[in-house]
């Protein structure tokens, strides 16, 4: 449907109106005792969503609580063997410090409590990340352990310059079946993984329940797949209110594949298939739904979630995809809509898969100490570990384990805190399908003019000719 979300590329973008705005431009080391200065508010990222990312980040609120008493260390978290004593691991982070300093160095104490001879030293970059990141590799001094989103391809992107250690072969068995198995196996290359999964964001709507109440239309029979929401919308649009979906601009083919399902390019990557009945049928969808004037036409193919999201916050929407978060800007603006927020995991499309995951760590390929850094990467992306950095700010585990806790099934007046008890099953449906594109943004563009020419104008285009036009201009990109 439209693209999902506001989550975060890093968790101090999570400032709950996701502007863009200055950031340090320059690493952090960790400091002895937690700063009380909120950091700057980070670039937006394109995010993860069901079709792809587009959205500015959500992240946590720099009003993020306070931590708790450190977790106390616990034998049973030593799970990578032969780690090697008296390793000294470098560790980057993306935009964490300074709201999640005493979570980090907390569990970095645990951890070299639990690994003893192991001494752990904690940067966190942000703004200039790769940049430094980059650099550093050029340099022959980058660090061991890397925090790395998955949402922007960074670790593929790595993995395929030979710049990580693969992790398949590596990883007792036991630990690798603790992760979701779509996270495990995101941002593979030639089939090997490089990444541990880490914190996750989740895809859900909104609901405005008074609008469902005028229209005599129940809360509880939203759609559970996007195929459901022409003849909602068409309910919606006779009592005079527009549906608010967007299409992923920035992303459009891997819309198709989230929603429809659709082979957008074959097998041996030599042409673009995404003309086929199931990309016509994806197209037919949103033009039936114009053509209709169910959906506000100028939030479906906006560059700006801002557009859309501020139409549901007016309270002339009756449902719009975003964040679990974004329920705190709800209340600020229109106190009402929130005494009537209802909120709902976000549709899945045809491919039963509801988007990639959001952040990961991965190691190095030629540290000098593998299985400490092994170790570490593991660590922060451990049950417990999770556990506690969920209780601290609006992020979900990367293991099923993990929401065996109570704290995900506990009660909340909050409504943005309503979405836990639904975590679990949102992130078991994460996994990376899109294929590799090449000529990613050429060929989006393409693909863009196609699709409005198939949606708008006094003559549209038919849906399989504006494919298959689009199809054909496409492969003359592919050398």
């Amino acid at each position: 449907m439209t693209s999902r979300k506001l989550l975060a590329a890093g968790l101090a973008t999570i400032v709950l109106v996701a502007a863009c705005g200055g950031a340090t431009a320059t690493p952090t080391t960790a400091p002895t005792t937690a700063p009380t200065t909120a950091p700057t508010t980070a670039p937006s990222s394109q995010a993860p969503s069901q079709a792809a990312s587009e959205a500015p980040s959500e992240a946590p609120s720099t009003a993020a609580s306070q931590a708790p008493s450190p977790l106390a260390p616990d034998p049973s978290e030593a799970v990578i063997p032969n780690v090697e004593s008296g390793a000294t691991i470098n560790f980057w982070t993306f935009y964490l410090s300074p709201t999640f300093d005493q979570y980090i160095k907390d569990t970095i104490a645990r951890f070299e409590a639990t690994y003893p001879g192991v001494t752990v030293n904690w940067e966190d970059h942000q703004a200039t990340f790769k940049d430094d990141l980059n650099n550093a590799f050029n340099a022959g001094s980058a660090p061991d352990v890397i925090n790395l989103s998955v949402s922007e391809g960074w670790v593929s992107e790595y993995a395929g310059k030979g710049l990580l250690l693969p992790l398949d072969d590596k990883v007792p068995a036991a630990v690798k079946d603790t992760y979701f198995p779509g996270l495990w196996k995101e941002q593979l290359v030639d089939g090997v993984n490089y990444q541990f999964p880490w914190y996750q964001g989740l895809n859900v709507d909104f609901l405005n329940k008074a609008l469902f109440d005028a229209a005599k239309v129940d809360p509880a029979s939203f759609p559970k797949t996007i195929d459901g929401l022409p003849t909602l919308c068409a309910t919606f649009a006779k009592a005079g209110n527009l549906c608010t979906v967007r299409l992923t601009m920035s992303d459009l083919l891997a819309q198709m594949v989230y929603e429809g399902n659709v082979k957008v390019i074959s097998d041996d990557g030599k042409k673009f298939t995404f003309d086929s009945p199931e990309g016509v049928a994806w197209l037919q969808m949103y033009v039936d739904m114009v053509k209709a004037g169910s959906v506000d036409q100028t939030v479906l193919t906006t560059t700006d979630d801002r557009v859309g999201l501020n139409a549901f916050i007016a309270g002339g929407s009756p449902f719009y995809a975003t964040g679990p978060n974004l329920a705190r800007q709800i209340k600020d603006q229109n106190a009402t809509l929130y005494g009537n927020l209802g909120m709902v995991p976000a549709p899945l499309g045809k491919s039963n898969v509801s988007g990639k995951g959001l952040m990961s760590i991965s190691v190095k390929k030629d540290t000098k100490y593998p299985n400490a850094a092994i170790a570490l990467a593991q660590y922060f992306t451990n049950p417990r570990a999770m556990v506690e950095f969920s209780k601290q700010v609006a992020i979900y585990p990367s293991s099923p384990s993990a929401y065996d806790d109570p704290f995900f099934s506990s009660a909340s007046t909050a409504i943005e805190d309503s979405a836990r008890p639904l975590a679990k099953g949102i992130v078991a449906t994460y996994a990376d399908i899109v294929p590799t594109i090449p000529s990613k943004a050429d060929v989006n563009e393409i693909v863009r003019k196609a699709i409005e020419s198939a949606l708008f104008g006094d003559s549209p285009v038919p849906a399989q000719q504006a494919l298959t036009n689009a199809v054909n201009e496409a492969n003359k990109l592919i050398k």
